[in-house]
């Protein structure tokens, strides 16, 4: 053998032990025992200490927010997500150690953390763009905190669970494909790709709307629709004052020309002189018919012919 290639051969013989020695070393005890993974690592995660604690810890002394929690859109989200880790806070309050309190005063950025808007998120998400949203509900202070009008453990005020709403075939906003605001108040051009909207099954409702106080909103800003599936999904609604509230309950951080606001309900109602009867009515109640929709004398839903000859066969069938 030349000496060249025995020279070759016996670096390549040093470079394989020196490889497999170092292997064998960083290789850790235990690996490959019952598989690709450390034979101990089961049981050392196991005796670590948890640092989430998940909802149902939290609910042990937050009975009342955990309540508003379950009841709201919300549910989904565990209270650590907004909070924080709650290993030493959960450990402080049975006595282990010092009081550490929990993070709870929420900023803008927190709340824009999930709901600020943008162009990958999907339309019937809840989103917002502050400056939009804050000339909408006549907010003139531009660092007011999400808070102040939403409560953040059931920031719609639902009366009702998310998990008893009503199911409802899925809605395809034109905003979904076309960001232009405009594009819902055009016509839909022939051979157009079907989708579904309010206005097919409930245009009786839909066209009484436009005519009232309330129709720049969209139908989903009182009635936010919950996707639970690519074909369906819930319909949130609420009849709760505190929902009405939101916008037409006056604060230091609102502007008095934008919208009509009321210092609170009961004072409202006061003011009003209602009778004792009539003290524990809601908003709806009386606003129903003549600033929001009329239902009186239409149907909730319209039969497939009733709903077409609304549209004029202009829109999409359901």
């Amino acid at each position: 053998m030349p000496t060249y290639a025995r020279r070759l051969f016996v670096l390549l013989v040093i470079l394989f032990a020196i490889g497999l020695t170092v292997r064998t070393l960083a290789v850790p005890k235990g690996f490959g025992e019952f598989g690709h993974w450390r034979a101990g690592a089961l049981a050392e995660e196991a005796a670590r200490t948890p640092t989430l604690q998940g909802k149902k810890v939290c609910a042990q002394c937050h009975r009342a927010e955990f309540a508003a929690h379950e009841l709201g859109p919300h549910v989904t989200v565990q209270c650590e997500d907004c909070h924080g880790s709650g290993a030493k806070h959960v450990a402080s309050e049975r006595g282990s150690g010092a009081k550490v309190a929990m993070f709870r005063h929420l900023k803008q950025a927190n709340c824009l953390a999930c709901h600020g808007q943008l162009l990958a998120r999907p339309k019937l998400f809840p989103t917002i763009d502050v400056k939009q949203h804050f000339a909408e509900v006549g907010v003139k202070d531009p660092k007011t905190r999400c808070q102040e009008c939403h409560n953040p453990h059931n920031p719609l005020f639902l009366d009702h669970p998310v998990a008893e709403a009503r199911k409802h075939p899925l809605i395809h906003p034109c905003t979904d494909c076309h960001f232009d605001k405009s594009i819902r108040t055009r016509p839909m051009p022939p051979g157009h790709v079907v989708t579904f909207q309010c206005k097919d099954c409930h245009a009786a409702i839909v066209a009484d709307f436009a005519q009232k106080a309330h129709a720049s909103l969209d139908c989903t800003s009182c009635h936010p629709f919950r996707r639970e599936s690519q074909f369906s999904g819930v319909i949130l609604k609420t009849g709760n004052p505190k929902f009405c509230l939101m916008c037409h309950e006056s604060h230091p951080f609102k502007t008095d020309a934008k919208i009509p606001l009321i210092v609170s309900l009961q004072g409202h109602l006061n003011d009003l002189g209602a009778p004792p009867e009539d003290m524990t009515k809601r908003c709806v109640d009386c606003h129903l018919q003549d600033a929001i929709h009329q239902t009186q004398g239409l149907s909730i839903v319209e039969t497939p012919a009733e709903a077409a000859g609304a549209k004029g066969g202009s829109g999409a069938k359901p």
